[in-house]
Parts: structure tokens; sequence; C-alpha cells
């Protein structure tokens, strides 16, 4: 079998990676480490920064469940005027606060969940990527935390008007808490997840998979699927819930993209 041309040392010499005095290896941008680690030092890092991950975790826990009433009560503000809740079966309300106090923990614990990942993926990228990954990772836990806060003002008060008062004069409604809590949770996470469609365009520009004139030219398509994943996330008949949050998708669509468009991000150099 042949030898290389060039090995990796070889490599790193003729892309400035050495120093002259000592030839250890070097970044060239000062972020790339180009030094290689063994299986057992990723496998300690991963687990020190899982550790700070857990335990910011847990602590946020804690202390969300110890307001994990106010919590509920919050939730409830949601719902048409009058709505009452009941626990219909033995540990509704413990297992709802649970919930409840696990999705604030999510929230609070984002930041340091994406920081940690972005300084484990750090000493491998380059400079271009950087910048990017850098504006990925920190804008991230922002835009879902902005999705749920979005869901939570405008989407959830005329969504559960209509399911909490559809028929509501023929039939008499008892809602359970841990029902309400899943529906109210579940549309919340749904909208964050939504909100990442700037990160997505972002990643898709940089990787030039697609190209900025490619995504204003399917403009047509985007305003239908906008409409389509609306439907999904808000399974109503009621268009207004629906064209809330199409019109907020279509709005994140192309503000990202005239961003990307300023900034001339995925430009060939």
């Amino acid at each position: 079998m042949p030898e290389p041309e060039k090995n990796r040392e070889d490599y790193l010499k003729d892309n400035d990676f050495y120093t002259e005095e000592s030839g250890e290896a070097k970044s060239r941008d000062g972020i790339y480490d180009p030094k290689k680690k063994d299986l057992t030092e990723h496998l300690e890092e991963i687990r020190n920064r899982a550790f700070i991950v857990l335990a910011s975790l847990a602590v946020a826990f804690i202390l969300a469940f110890q307001f994990s009433e106010t919590l509920l009560t919050i939730l409830e503000t949601r719902a048409p005027s009058g709505s009452s809740f009941f626990q219909l079966k033995p540990g509704e309300s413990l297992f709802s606060s649970i919930k409840a106090a696990g999705f604030i923990a999510l929230l609070i614990s984002a930041p340091i969940l994406s920081s940690q990942v972005f300084s484990f993926l750090k000493p491998g990228l380059k400079k271009h990527e950087y910048k990017i990954i850098r504006i990925i990772f920190y804008f991230a836990p922002i835009l879902f935390l902005v999705g749920a806060c979005f869901a939570f003002y405008f989407i959830l008060p005329p969504l559960l008007a209509f399911l909490l008062g559809f028929n509501s004069a023929a039939i008499e409604s008892r809602y359970g808490i841990e029902h309400f809590v899943n529906l109210t949770l579940s549309l919340l996470f749904v909208s964050g997840l939504s909100f990442q469609l700037p990160i997505l365009l972002l990643v898709a520009c940089f990787f030039k998979i697609v190209s900025l004139k490619q995504l204003f030219s399917i403009w047509r398509y985007v305003v239908i699927g906008a409409f389509v994943i609306s439907a999904f996330i808000t399974p109503t008949p009621d268009p207004l819930t629906m064209s809330i949050l199409a019109c907020a998708l279509l709005g994140l669509y192309f503000i990202t993209l005239t961003i990307i468009k300023v900034l001339g991000i995925g430009k060939s150099k």
C-alpha cells in the first residue's frame, strides 16, 4: 500500500499551524485547535459538561417546583374567564406541577446547555465557522423563549376560548388540570421549536445547502407551508389562531432572509 504524500504534521506545517520556535501546533485564527485528543479526554470533557447541565437543570427544577402553584395559576389565566379546573384522579395535581416546573427549568437551563455544547465544539471550529456557530447557539435559547412567550400571549387565549367554550350552552364542562397543562405546555414547546426557523435558514445559507435566491423564489410555497404547519400546531377550525402563528412564521422567514442578505452570509469568498 503506497504511503500518503503528506501526513498530518506536514499538513499542519503547510497551513502555518506550527510555531517556528517550539514546533508545537497552533491555530492560525486563534480558535481552531488542531491538536488531537484521545477518546478518554473527550469522554471526560463530555462528562464534566453534562454534569454542569444536569446540575443546573436540577437546581432550576427545584426552584421552579417551589412556585408550582403559581405557575399553574398563571397558565389558568389564559383560559376564558369563569373556567374551573379540577383534579379528576389522585396525583393529577402533583404530576401537573412537575410538568410545569420541568418546562420552566428547561427554559432557565437552556442557555447553559447551549453554552456548554458550543464550548465543546469551539476548539474544532475555524474562524468563519466560529462566527456563525456562535450566533446559532447564542440565539437558539432566546428564540425558543420568544416562541413560547408568543404562544402564551397570542395563541393560547383564542385557542382555549374556542376549545373550552365549544357548545358551552348545551354542555357543562369540567376541565381536568392535567389535560389542560398537557395542552398548554405542548403548544408552548412546539411554538418555541417553530421559532428556530431563523437558525435553520442561517445554517442552510452558510453551508450553501440552498442559496438566498432560491429561498426568496419559493415564497409562494413558504406561505402555503406556514399555514399548513400552523394548522397542525393549532388543530382547531379557528382561522384566527392559525393565521396568528402563520404570520409570525412568515415574518421570521422574510426578516431572516433580509438579515442574511445584509450580512452576506453564504456568499462565496
